[in-house]
């Protein structure tokens, strides 16, 4: 029996790790969906759980509208009695005395329109006239100790006894003194026209309104009526999600249902648990699959393995057969030595992919052991250089291009045997160059002697050249942390400036330094864009210049921090300044590598352009006359069909949130309000004074239709313009 016999592939090492790496991406797989899936349930559950609720909240809103719109209603009916009417004339305009019959009419009126009504949460309505001691109620006069006085805002809505609210004393009533949902409207006398001559108070019975809630929502929830954030009415805990439905009726009335955290937390059912155990059983027949494969993918591996002569007994099975592979290619066919003739272009092409960490550590190790590139010396640096040409853009890409040149001629120039160089370019600005030696201190001294030459090579004063260069180093596997490492010193030219060689030098443990930057710089740019300064704009840059560059030590991680502190203050300076206007200048962050005095120099030609747009306007000219053109605006259009509030906005070339923002300031109100209300206004007008008809005055009065005309009246006035006109 051979050696092979006697270790099957299940026992062989790298068949076991070939199978347990397809395991584990099995197994993660297999997790991470049974995670998103669980998950994904929960969330939809909520949401579904939460959108049934708004549904139902709304619902509730809509029934508690009902009930308001129904007290509406009655409240118009008493405004247009005529015996509510003919009692207000006889006995509070002319001061004569209430006969039986007028009251007696007034009464069975209240109870008429009491009647009327079909909502049964009404529990009683009251008619009260100004500096009166007596309420009216349907089929009855209520005595009060007190006057009835107007209320501060109409229509009003309250929870509460109609003594409370009136602030006077019903001797024991209990209509007067029990609490209930009050809606409080004015009453004329003469429709909704006119000054108040008393008030209407619709009772709402509060234990149906809340029996009403309780039907319509779940039972684990609490319910809040409140008005311009007062609470007027609540049932049950108000704790956990609130879903909010705003009235449609009355302004700033809003109906929160409250649901506990825990009642929306979804329990998962059993059934839907079925889908993970097919997807287990999934997973186990890939398994099954994966150990074919695995056995499969092995095969040659062990045919090579026995073709090889046995390597000692290693530990690591993988590291013996390729040593075997090595010790093969190289001592039969030579592979050794055509591979160390490679051409310069593959070279360069292993060199990126090693900088770029684009290969594992195996094929590196064989690139190091076989020396498939020149930089066969065992310590070396990598060195970054930069070009900067102060010139013309369309100058500056041939010079580029010439000076790259010359760097590739000067580095190939026969130096000391002890260092050789590599170099290829990164872009057009940057090249790579490494140098290796014999000891670590070889590939420093070259790079002073080539910083020279390539200086003098190049001896353009438009050309300036700053390399930064990384520690010195031993690995090859270690490239992708010297590029980095130069690029941070190449960063040093934003203290110390360009046309200079920075290594790199390891962070002191001793805490970062600290910058300077005023806290009020941001209010010193945007006072010096709105008076066009730039003379205190040159003084708060100097300032800055002066404590980080001069007063301090700072390393290049501090610099670059004030940097983008400094390019953070510019941009809201400008966002707040130029808000509002039709000017609008974009603020790149300063690409890096660059020197402080380039920073600086950068956002000073910023604020030069900012200074220099024609549309930039002040806030004072803003809040002014611009504000008073908008205005005048409006009311020259005020009846036009066309005006609206994007079309403003576009006259004056501002946003729809400015022209608000102004309408609001000057007016009191919304932008839409202000128009609509002085449209219906001149539409009272019109139907008082003419006899047009609805169409006509609808077009008069800014409307395109006549449906929307009657909308927007009823809205207003409560009532149809033609009931109006009767």
């Amino acid at each position: 029996m051979t050696q092979r016999d006697e270790a099957p592939y299940y026992k062989s090492r790298v068949f076991k790790r070939l199978f347990r790496s397809y395991t584990l991406i099995i197994a993660f797989f297999l997790l991470l969906y049974m995670g998103w899936y669980l998950y994904d349930y929960r969330q939809n559950a909520i949401d579904h759980a939460q959108e049934q609720i708004q549904r139902q909240t709304v619902s509730w809103g809509t029934a508690m509208d009902q009930q308001l719109l129904s007290a509406q209603s009655l409240c118009a009916s008493v405004n247009s009695s005529e015996s509510c009417r003919a009692v207000l004339q006889n006995a509070y305009v002319e001061k004569k005395t209430i006969d039986s019959m007028q009251l007696y009419r007034l009464l069975n009126e209240m109870t008429r329109i009491k009647a009327s009504s079909t909502n049964r949460n009404v529990y009683s309505m009251l008619l009260g006239f100004l500096s009166d001691h007596k309420l009216y109620a349907p089929g009855n006069v209520l005595s009060i100790t007190g006057e009835v006085r107007a209320l501060d805002t109409y229509p009003q809505l309250r929870y509460q006894s109609v003594c409370d609210m009136l602030g006077v004393s019903g001797g024991g009533s209990m209509v007067l003194s029990k609490p209930f949902l009050i809606y409080a409207d004015r009453y004329t006398g003469f429709g909704v026209t006119g000054s108040d001559k008393g008030l209407v108070l619709v009772l709402l019975e509060g234990t149906g309104l809340k029996t009403l809630a309780q039907q319509l929502m779940p039972e684990a929830c609490g319910f809040a009526l409140t008005q311009q954030d007062e609470s007027l009415l609540s049932l049950g805990e108000c704790s956990g999600s609130a879903f909010r439905v705003s009235s449609l009726v009355c302004d700033g009335l809003v109906y929160t249902a409250y649901l506990p955290e825990d009642v929306l937390e979804p329990v998962i059912p059993l059934q839907a648990l079925l889908p993970l155990g097919f997807l287990v059983l999934v997973g186990a027949l890939f398994m099954v699959a994966t150990y074919h494969s695995s056995k499969r993918y092995y095969q040659p591996i062990d045919s090579i393995r026995g073709m090889l002569a046995p390597q000692g007994g290693g530990q690591n099975e993988m590291e013996d057969i390729l040593t075997g592979i090595r010790s093969l290619i190289g001592e039969r066919n030579g592979y050794r030595e055509r591979m160390i003739t490679i051409t310069p272009y593959a070279r360069q092409g292993m060199l990126r992919s090693m900088m770029s960490g684009g290969r594992n550590s195996q094929q590196l190790q064989v690139l190091i052991d076989e020396q498939f590139v020149e930089l066969r010396k065992p310590y070396y640096m990598l060195g970054l250089v930069n070009l900067q040409a102060s010139c013309e853009q369309e100058n500056a890409a041939v010079r580029y291009r010439d000076a790259a040149e010359l760097i590739r001629h000067v580095c190939a120039e026969p130096g000391t045997e002890d260092c050789s160089t590599v170099v290829f370019a990164r872009d057009a600005q940057h090249l790579y160059v490494i140098v290796s030696g014999e000891d670590e201190h070889a590939p420093e001294q070259a790079f002073y002697r080539l910083f020279r030459a390539i200086t003098e090579a190049i001896d353009d004063p438009a050309m300036a050249v700053t390399i930064g260069v990384s520690r010195c180093e031993e690995d090859l596997d270690r490239l992708p942390n010297a590029c980095r490492d130069a690029e941070q010193a190449l960063r040093c030219m934003l203290s110390g400036g360009r046309g200079s060689l920075y290594f790199h030098t390891a962070q002191e443990d001793g805490g970062e330094k600290q910058w300077f930057f005023p806290k009020d710089a941001q209010k010193r740019m945007q006072h010096a864009i709105e008076e066009g300064g730039l003379g205190e704009i040159d003084a708060l840059l100097e300032e800055i210049r002066r404590r980080n560059m001069v007063e301090a030590d700072l390393p290049p991680e501090a610099l670059e921090a004030l940097v983008d502190e400094i390019h953070l203050a510019v941009r809201g300076a400008l966002r707040e300044t130029l808000d509002g206007s039709t000017t609008h200048i974009e603020v790149a962050r300063v690409p890096m590598p660059v020197t402080m005095e380039e920073v600086f120099s950068y956002y000073r030609h910023v604020f030069e352009t900012a200074l220099t747009q024609p549309l930039v306007t002040s806030h004072a000219e803003r809040d002014g006359d611009l504000d008073q053109a908008v205005c005048r605006y409006i009311e020259d259009n005020l009846y036009s069909p066309e005006l609206s509030l994007s079309s403003v906005a576009d006259q004056f070339g501002l946003s729809g949130k400015t022209i608000g923002a102004i309408c609001k300031n000057r007016f009191g109100t919304t932008f839409l309000q202000y128009v609509r209300e002085r449209q219906i206004q001149r539409a009272v007008e019109l139907l008082q004074s003419s006899d047009l008809s609805l169409e006509q005055i609808a077009q008069q009065c800014g409307f395109t239709n006549l449906l929307t005309f009657r909308r927007n009246f009823k809205a207003v006035m409560q009532m149809n313009p033609s009931d109006f006109r009767k």
